[in-house]
């Protein structure tokens, strides 16, 4: 895939759009912040390592299947496409897009479930 600025934009549009629906993390304030700014994309890598870290990898250990958890593989992706779109070598996944896409799919669909 080649990753344009469409790509970084459309994923800080969907941490807009879901962000509201969770718990507030500093790991995702921080990632919002390096999606807006542009020459900051490469600093996505290091946010995703701490998404994984502070967060996912927790998440998974205790088997956690609720927003909170769910957003943090949205996050994740957001992170990884925006590393892709800034050009720096050996970029992430090339479907990272399309990851963030399905997850993004998935959060939305077990967020319906909790409408009453």
């Amino acid at each position: 895939m080649d990753y344009k600025p469409e790509h970084a934009a459309r994923a800080l549009a969907i941490l807009d759009e879901l962000l509201p629906m969770v718990t507030p993390r500093a790991e995702y304030d921080q990632l919002v912040e390096i999606l807006r700014d542009a020459p900051r994309w490469s600093e996505a890598h290091d946010q995703f390592n701490a998404i994984r870290v502070n967060i996912t990898l927790r998440d998974e250990v205790y088997g956690k299947s609720d927003l909170d958890s769910l957003i943090a593989y949205v996050a994740e992706n957001a992170a990884k496409t925006a590393y892709n779109c800034s050009g720096c070598s050996a970029p992430f996944d090339n479907d990272s897009f399309e990851k963030l896409l399905r997850c993004r799919e998935e959060f939305i669909g077990a967020a319906s479930t909790l409408k009453p």
